[in-house]
């Protein structure tokens, strides 16, 4: 029988995906700690599109040695799914820049680019 463990090491890789819609919305702009933050974010999401980019070149390359083998759905499946992956992340990666670089430009106006 299979034993289901939690990996905490994934929690704490996608933690800042999931708390980076707070934090641009809510972030008080003038804190000491904002633009750690701030900082922070952009390494990370440059980091999580170098790494979609090639979840994504992994999955159109891995493809085509799926459809050699038409009788296996199963393989099917798991091509498909990682090309909808690979292009949900490059997806959320778009996101996640657009709202820094519109987060970028509210700064650039308000202080005059100090971040």
């Amino acid at each position: 029988m299979m034993k289901l463990s939690f990996n905490w090491f994934n929690l704490i890789l996608l933690f800042p995906c999931f708390y980076f819609f707070y934090w641009i919305d809510n972030a008080d702009r003038n804190s000491k700690i904002f633009p750690i933050f701030y900082y922070f974010y952009w390494i990370y999401i440059s980091l999580l599109a170098l790494f979609s980019l090639d979840m994504t070149i992994f999955s159109f390359l891995f493809f085509p040695f799926v459809l050699n083998h038409e009788s296996d759905a199963s393989s099917w499946g798991v091509g498909l799914l990682l090309i909808v992956l690979s292009l949900g992340s490059d997806w959320l990666d778009y996101i996640f820049f657009k709202k820094m670089f519109r987060l970028r430009q509210e700064l650039g106006k308000s202080k005059g680019g100090r971040h």
